[in-house]
C-alpha cells in the first residue's frame, strides 16, 4: 500500500467507526416535541407542559400543603377531562430489614368507562415529590404525559376498555400510596388487564421501557405494534429484576396486575434536587414518553384483556425505535449452532484462513488478556482523572461525558495495541477466530444466567463470523470491505449500550467497567479492521491516547461546581428534650465550605444517640444554640403478657405540628410483630448487632398514630421517639447556601427527640 493510501485507507475507516457508532447513540434520541397546534386527537408535549406551572410550582412532600394543591389541581384536571373521580385515604407500609416505613397517604384515582370492558387499563404516576425539588421530572413528567393522554384520547374514537388513572401519594418516602392502595384492592389483578407506570430519573433522555411483569412475551409483542417510538431492552427488563430498586410498579405487579414500566434516565444530576425544575426538563422526554402511553391506551383499550401469559422473550432496538424480538429457545439454538458452524468453518478453511489450533487457543485466551487490560486501563485513567480534578460532577454532565469519552478512548487505544501485538505472534487470523469462541462462550454463559441480556453479545459475533467465512469469497480490499460492512451491527448495538451503562451507572467503576466489557466485544468483532486503523506506525495509537487525554483534561477543566451543578450536602438541626440541649448534624462523609462555617473547623464524626434519636452511627457534630421546641408526647399502654409475648401500644403525637414521627426500638429486642395505626404486621426474629429498628411515620395527622409492637420476654426497653420537620431555624452561625451547594435528601430539617423507657 503506498504512502497516501496509508493515510486515508485509516482514516477513512476511523471516520466510518466513530460515524455509524454516533448514528447508533443519536438512534436513542426522543423524538422532536408536538406543539400545541397540533391536531386534538395527537399528543402534544407543549400543551402537556403547561400543567407544571401548577404542578411544580414548589416542592410538594407528603403531607405538605403544597402536597394538597398539587392534589386539588390534579383532581380539577381529571374532572374536567370527564372522569370518574375520588380519593382513597389509607395507611401504606412497607419494611425492609431494620427500617419500616409508613404514612398517611391520599391517592387519586379517576376512572374513564369504556364502551364495552373487558379488563381496565390502568396508567400511574405518583404526584409527590422530594422536599428539596420541586419535581418537575419526578414525577410531573409522568403527571402530565397522562393528562394530556387521556385529553388526546378523549378527543378521538372511544376506546372499548375502561381507564383507570391512579396517582399515587407517598412514593418518595417508600412506594406507600401504591402499598396502601394494593391492599386495600385485593381483586386488582381481576379487574386490571394492563398497568403502565410512568417514572423519571433525570431531565431527559429517552423514554424507556426498562421493567415488565413476568411472562411478558404477549405483551411485549402488542407493546412493539402500540408505541409508536417503542424503546426497550431486555437486557435491562432482567437486570432490573435483579436489582432492589422500587418503584410504584414494583407493589403493582406483586398483586398480579400485567404491567410495563416506562421513564427516562438523563440529566441525573438534576435528579431529586432544585434543579428538578420545568425549565430543565426536556419537552422531547415528554413526547417520547406520552406518545407511547397514548398509543398503548389506544391499542390495549380495545383489546379482550387479560392478555394470555407466555414465556418472557429477547427484545432490543438495533437502530432507532424498531423493536426486534424473538424467543428464548431462539437465542439457545443461535449461541449453540453459531459458534458449531464457525469451527467447522475453521477446520474445513483453516489453511485458507491461516489458522492453527495452538494460534487460535491463544487468540480465546487473549481476549480475556484485553478485557483487563482494557477495563484495568480505563480505572487507572479514572483514577488519575480523579486525582487531579479533585471532585468530579454527578450524573452524565458534559464534564462526565468526555471524561467518559477520554476513558473509553485510552480503553480502546490500550485495546488495539494489545491485539497488534497478540496478531504479531499468534497471526491476526488466529487472534480473531479465537477471540471470536471467546465471545461465543460469553454468549452461553449469558442464556444461562441472564437471557434477556444474550443479544448484546450473539449478534454482533454472529456477524463477526460471518465476515471471517464469507471473506473468503473476496480478495483484497473487498474482503476489508465486506469485514467492515459486517462490523456495523456491533457499532448499532455496542456502542450506544456502552453510552446507556454510562448513563444508567453513571461515572463509576462498575460504569467503566460495562461499557469496557462493550468495547473490548467490539473489537474482537473485527480483528483486521482495527489493526488496519491502527495503521503501520505508532503514530495512529499516540493520536489516539493524546485525544483521549485532552478529552479526559477538558472534562476535569470543567467538573466545576456551580449553580447547574451544585454539590449536595447535608444539615440537620437536632434537639435533645432529655437534656435540653441542641446541635448541628451532618451526614455527609466530608464537610464542606458551608456546613464547616455552620459546624466550625473543628468538628469531627462522633457518635451520640441522644442526637440522631438513638441511631448509633459516627456523624459531624457540634453544639448549637437550643431553640426551645417541644418533643412528641408518648401515651403507653401496656397489655397483659400472653405466651411469653409482651404488648405495648405508644400513641405518638407531635406538639408542634411536624407531619414526621420517627421511633427507634434497641436492635436486643426480639420483636415478632409491630405496625402504625393498627396495621400491625408480623416482623423477623433479627439477631442482635444489626443497629436498631427503625419506625417512621409520614403525614402524620394532629391527633396522632398509635403505633404498637410486640416482642418475647419481660423487661425494660428503652426507645427513642422523634418528630421532623422541614426548615432550620434562623439562628447564628447559620447563613445562606452558597449557588453552587444545595440540600441533599433529608437535609435540611428540624428534629427533636427524648428517650421513652416502656
Amino acid at each position: 500500500m503506498n504512502r497516501p493510501r496509508r493515510i486515508i485507507v485509516p482514516a477513512a475507516l476511523w471516520l466510518g467507526v466513530l460515524l455509524i457508532g454516533g448514528l447508533g447513540i443519536y438512534g436513542t434520541r426522543p423524538p422532536a416535541s408536538v406543539p400545541a397546534s397540533a391536531p386534538p386527537n395527537m399528543f402534544s408535549a407543549a400543551r402537556a407542559m403547561v400543567h407544571l406551572a401548577e404542578i411544580a410550582k414548589n416542592p410538594h412532600p407528603i403531607g405538605s400543603d403544597d402536597a394538597i394543591r398539587v392534589r386539588e389541581y390534579l383532581i380539577a384536571q381529571l374532572r374536567e377531562l370527564g372522569g370518574e373521580v375520588h380519593v382513597e385515604e389509607g395507611i401504606g407500609a412497607i419494611g425492609s430489614g431494620r427500617s419500616h416505613l409508613a404514612g398517611r397517604v391520599h391517592n387519586i384515582v379517576a376512572t374513564f368507562p369504556g364502551q364495552n370492558n373487558s379488563r381496565a387499563i390502568m396508567v400511574v404516576a405518583h404526584y409527590d415529590s422530594v422536599p428539596e425539588g420541586p419535581g418537575a421530572a419526578d414525577d410531573g413528567a409522568g403527571l402530565i404525559a397522562i393528562l394530556e393522554a387521556v385529553r388526546a384520547l378523549r378527543a378521538a374514537a372511544p376506546i372499548r376498555n375502561d381507564l383507570v388513572v391512579l396517582f399515587t401519594d407517598g412514593e418518595e418516602p417508600g412506594l406507600l400510596g401504591a402499598q396502601a392502595y394494593t391492599a386495600s384492592h385485593p381483586d386488582l389483578a381481576d379487574r386490571i388487564g394492563l398497568m403502565v407506570n410512568l417514572e423519571a430519573r433525570g431531565g431527559s433522555g429517552p423514554g424507556l421501557m426498562f421493567e415488565t411483569s413476568n411472562d411478558s412475551g404477549a405483551l411485549i409483542r402488542e407493546f412493539a405494534r402500540a408505541a409508536p417510538y417503542p424503546m426497550a431492552t431486555s437486557l435491562m427488563a432482567a437486570v432490573y429484576k435483579l436489582l432492589p430498586n422500587g418503584t410504584d410498579f414494583t407493589p403493582l405487579t406483586a398483586a398480579g396486575v400485567t404491567g410495563l414500566n416506562l421513564a427516562f434516565l438523563e440529566t441525573y444530576h438534576r435528579y431529586h434536587t432544585p434543579l428538578d425544575t420545568p425549565a430543565n426538563l426536556d419537552p422531547r422526554s415528554v413526547q417520547h414518553m406520552g406518545a407511547n402511553v397514548l398509543g398503548v391506551i389506544r391499542h390495549f383499550g380495545n383489546l379482550p384483556l387479560p392478555l394470555t401469559r407466555e414465556r418472557d422473550l429477547v427484545y432490543f432496538n438495533w437502530f432507532g425505535t424498531v423493536l426486534w424480538i424473538y424467543p428464548i429457545w431462539l437465542a439457545w439454538a443461535v449461541g449453540l449452532l453459531a459458534p458449531l458452524i464457525f469451527a467447522l468453518g475453521c477446520i474445513r478453511f483453516a489453511g485458507r484462513l491461516g489458522l492453527t489450533v495452538r494460534g487460535t487457543m491463544a487468540g480465546f485466551v487473549s481476549f480475556f488478556v484485553q478485557l483487563v487490560i482494557m477495563i484495568g486501563g480505563s480505572f487507572a485513567a479514572f483514577v488519575v482523572a480523579r486525582y487531579f480534578a479533585g471532585e468530579l460532577l454527578e450524573g452524565d454532565t458534559v464534564s462526565n461525558q468526555l471524561l467518559f469519552v477520554g476513558l473509553m478512548g485510552i480503553a480502546v487505544g490500550l485495546g488495539i495495541t494489545s491485539q497488534r501485538l497478540f496478531a504479531n505472534r499468534i497471526g491476526l487470523a488466529s487472534l480473531g477466530a479465537g477471540q471470536l469462541f471467546a465471545v461465543s462462550l460469553l454468549t452461553l454463559a449469558l442464556c444461562w444466567f441472564l437471557v434477556g441480556g444474550s443479544y448484546v453479545l450473539q449478534w454482533p459475533v454472529v456477524f463477526g463470523m460471518a465476515s471471517t467465512l464469507l471473506g473468503l469469497r473476496f480478495a483484497e480490499p473487498a474482503r476489508r470491505v465486506c469485514a467492515f460492512v459486517f462490523l456495523i451491527p456491533a457499532l448499532l448495538i455496542l456502542v450506544p449500550l456502552a453510552y446507556m451503562f454510562f448513563v444508567s451507572l453513571l461515572l463509576t467503576y462498575p460504569g467503566l467497567a460495562a461499557a469496557g466489557l462493550m468495547l473490548t466485544v467490539l473489537l474482537a468483532m473485527a480483528p483486521p479492521i482495527f489493526h488496519l486503523l491502527a495503521g503501520r506506525s505508532r503514530a495512529a495509537i499516540a493520536s489516539i491516547v493524546v485525544v483521549s487525554a485532552l478529552l479526559i483534561g477538558a472534562g476535569i477543566r470543567l467538573s466545576v461546581r456551580s449553580a447547574g451543578h451544585p454539590r449536595r450536602d447535608s444539615l440537620v438541626y437536632s434537639v435533645n428534650a432529655d437534656q435540653n440541649q441542641a446541635k448541628w448534624v451532618s451526614y455527609d462523609s466530608a464537610l464542606d465550605n458551608w456546613t464547616r462555617q455552620i459546624l466550625g473547623a473543628a468538628a469531627r464524626k462522633q457518635s451520640d444517640p441522644a442526637y440522631t434519636a438513638g441511631l448509633e452511627r459516627p456523624l459531624f457534630m457540634s453544639d448549637a444554640t437550643l431553640v426551645p421546641l417541644t418533643p412528641p408526647s408518648v401515651a403507653i399502654t401496656r397489655n397483659p403478657i400472653r405466651d411469653g409475648e409482651q404488648t405495648v401500644t405508644l400513641q405518638i403525637a407531635s406538639s408542634r405540628g411536624a407531619r414526621s414521627l420517627i421511633l427507634r426500638l434497641p436492635a436486643d429486642l426480639k420483636l415478632t410483630a409491630a405496625g402504625w395505626a393498627g396495621n400491625v404486621e408480623p416482623v423477623s426474629d433479627e439477631s442482635p448487632g444489626g443497629g436498631p429498628s427503625t419506625f417512621r411515620f409520614f403525614n402524620a395527622p394532629p391527633e396522632g398514630v398509635s403505633f404498637e409492637f410486640r416482642f418475647r420476654g419481660q423487661h425494660p426497653v428503652a426507645a427513642w421517639v422523634a418528630d421532623t420537620a422541614p426548615g432550620l431555624p434562623e439562628i447564628a452561625p447559620l447563613i445562606p447556601r452558597p449557588a453552587d451547594t444545595t440540600a441533599g435528601y433529608g437535609s435540611d430539617i428540624t428534629l427533636v427527640a427524648k428517650r421513652v423507657d416502656l
